[in-house]
């Protein structure tokens, strides 16, 4: 190489040349980034004042770095770089020479998301698109993330998505169309019930029942009704709340609370007394007063009250009195009543039965079951009497008269030789009904059938208990082997009472239902005899104390009942009952004094005390019919006399 001498003009231009090729190699030193970009799309870097939508290029001093960021417009994907650069992502060059690249977007297809909602609430979706029920399709670029948020309506829930997504959340990244389904349900709703005061309130269906169960969970919608029932002495005044008014029907969407008020009905009292010189008693319908007893009861305002009086068997009703007047009483209630009940003893009217022509006295025996006809003795010499509303001589004289039907049968005894026999006598025709095969024998009772019963001799003179009938005589036997025993009564069913020795008792009431089959009635404390018996089974007759007296009895259930006896009279005899329960008889103080009697309720009552103003001394009972009517002997100036009671109401 050859040198340049320094001052040279040859040196001076070389000294030029290379300063210049110095300044130019420092300020040529940098590349030229081409960009070319093809579709929907930009590329976006800070080395543009803009968006490079086509071609465009920019120089750089080389090896400076250069980022290159590739915007896909909506609807749009990025395909990607070529040239300088590659991939998807943004492009960073350092460019030491002239660079090319290309960018590549491509139009995206819409794919769309279609929301369905079971039940009742919202969907909306992020990027915005969808807000269902409104608008519940929406298209969005492939691939797109979307995501769609779920809110319930008042009183229901939210359970989950299904479809394009499941469970609680849902996020979509759209690769094809897609379908979502949003489920909600209805919150189960609680009814709550109050009650104020004295009542209850249930529900239909069946779940409530207050105060208990006072509230409970439905399902929704369910449709329900509350009644209410007052308590005794409330009254119900309305509902309030989710009901009003006296019904509450309502379907339940929502929890709801219903109040149920009552209200105390104001209680007034009834109180009854009884007076008057009868028993009685006295009930209420509504039950509560059963007096005597329970006399006095509240009742509320405005209830309907009846009042009942009963008087016992001898006993009458005669009237009410105070807060109502009359035979009746009915009250509505406004206030406080008293009311006082009269029961005054049963009275009777004296028939006097007469004398046949000639007769100076008379006396009854008996009285038919119907009262149509009473028999007895009358006399100067004792003879048989018929009264059927008049008196009638029989013209037969027997020695002792018992008892008669409603067919006109009278039986008793007659004389036979030196002793009696039974008869039944009837049109002034008398039959012997003969004996065991012994001297005598007595018919004593006689029911409507025409059976008779007494007692009849054996051979070795025991009395047996009888019964004659159309077929024969028939022995009733006895407790003891070869003891005695007679029938005193019969009813229309053919039971047969009257007594019977024991081996080691003494005498005994008995009931006789067949040959050999007796039934021991007991004592109350002595010799006893069963003297009657009703169609209805009640049995009366007389028994001996340990003191000696005796009292009438009644038999029933089982047991025999101590009748007692009058004030003053230690003995007492009940001879014939009715199928009211009502026996008759007498009550005597031992020496001579005899007073009738009627007995029914549990009290004796002396027939003397109830009879209206006559001149007779009612005396023994003899009868008493269906109807009340009761057959007695009255005595006025030393004479008997044949007399019927009546009944005066």
């Amino acid at each position: 190489m050859r040198m340049l001498r320094r001052g040279s003009s040859m040196y001076r231009c070389m000294l030029v040349v290379a300063t210049v090729a110095t300044a130019c190699g420092r300020y040529g030193a940098q590349a030229t980034v081409t960009i070319a970009v093809t579709g929907p799309g930009v590329v976006r870097t800070s080395n543009l004042e803009g968006d490079c939508h086509a071609t465009c290029w920019f120089s750089v001093e080389r090896e400076v770095p250069v980022r290159l960021e590739p915007v896909a417009s909506s609807r749009a994907v990025f395909v990607g770089w070529s040239g300088a650069c590659s991939g998807t992502g943004p492009c960073d060059l350092k460019p030491a020479v002239d660079v090319s690249v290309a960018a590549t977007f491509a139009p995206t297809t819409p794919h769309r998301l279609q929301v369905s909602l079971n039940g009742s609430g919202e969907v909306r979706s992020d990027p915005p698109g969808i807000d269902c029920p409104r608008i519940c399709a929406a298209d969005f670029p492939e691939g797109t993330p979307v995501s769609l948020f779920a809110s319930a309506a008042a009183g229901w829930g939210f359970t989950g998505f299904d479809g394009a997504c499941a469970g609680s959340g849902c996020t979509v990244a759209l690769g094809a169309d897609a379908a979502a389904v949003a489920t909600f349900v209805q919150n189960p709703v609680q009814l709550a019930v109050q009650v104020g005061g004295g009542g209850r309130v249930f529900s239909t269906p069946g779940a409530i029942d207050c105060p208990g169960v006072c509230s409970a969970i439905f399902a929704p919608g369910t449709a329900l009704r509350l009644t209410a029932s007052a308590a005794a002495g409330s009254t119900f005044a309305g509902f309030s709340g989710a009901c009003s008014g006296a019904a509450c029907s309502l379907r339940l969407s929502t929890s709801a609370a219903v109040f149920a008020s009552f209200s105390a009905i104001p209680m007034f009292k009834v109180a009854v007394v009884l007076a008057g010189g009868g028993v009685g008693r006295v009930i209420s319908n509504p039950p509560a007063i059963d007096c005597p007893g329970n006399c006095e009861a509240r009742f509320p305002e405005g209830a309907a009250v009846t009042l009942s009086a009963t008087p016992d068997p001898l006993s009458r009703f005669a009237r009410f009195g105070g807060s109502c007047g009359g035979a009746g009483c009915s009250l509505t209630l406004s206030a406080d009543a008293a009311i006082v009940a009269q029961f005054e003893p049963r009275r009777y009217q004296v028939v006097d039965l007469g004398l046949p022509s000639g007769g100076s006295w008379s006396a009854p025996a008996g009285i038919s079951r119907k009262g149509t006809l009473v028999a007895g003795t009358w006399g100067g010499a004792q003879q048989m009497f018929i009264w059927d509303g008049a008196m009638h001589d029989s013209a037969f004289a027997p020695a002792y008269v018992a008892a008669v039907n409603d067919n006109g049968v009278v039986v008793g005894a007659a004389p036979a030789g030196y002793d009696w026999h039974a008869f039944r006598w009837k049109a002034d025709s008398a039959t012997d009904l003969g004996t065991l095969g012994g001297a005598g024998s007595n018919a004593l009772a006689i029911n409507r059938d025409g059976t008779i019963v007494g007692w009849a001799q054996r051979p070795d003179g025991q009395q047996r208990a009888v019964s004659w009938s159309s077929d024969g005589m028939v022995d009733f036997g006895s407790f003891a082997d070869a003891g005695c025993s007679v029938a005193y009564g019969i009813n229309s069913d053919g039971v047969i009472v009257g007594s019977s020795c024991t081996p080691g008792a003494g005498v005994r009431a008995a009931r006789f239902r067949g040959p050999g089959l007796i039934d021991d009635l007991g004592s109350l404390g002595g010799t006893t005899a069963a003297l009657a018996i009703s169609d209805q089974g009640l049995i009366v007759g007389y028994s001996y104390l340990p003191s000696g007296a005796y009292h009438g009895f009644l038999y029933a259930d089982g047991k025999m009942i101590d009748a007692g006896s009058l004030p003053g009279m230690p003995h007492s005899q009940l001879v014939a009952v009715n199928g009211a329960g009502l026996a008759v008889g007498f009550a005597s103080d031992g020496n001579g004094l005899v007073r009738g009697v009627v007995y029914g309720g549990g009290r004796m009552v002396d027939l003397n005390s109830v009879v209206d103003p006559t001149q007779y001394a009612v005396g023994q009972a003899s009868g008493i019919d269906e109807a009340g009517n009761i057959a007695v002997s009255g005595v006025s100036g030393g004479r008997t006399r044949a007399l019927l009671l009546r009944p005066s109401d």
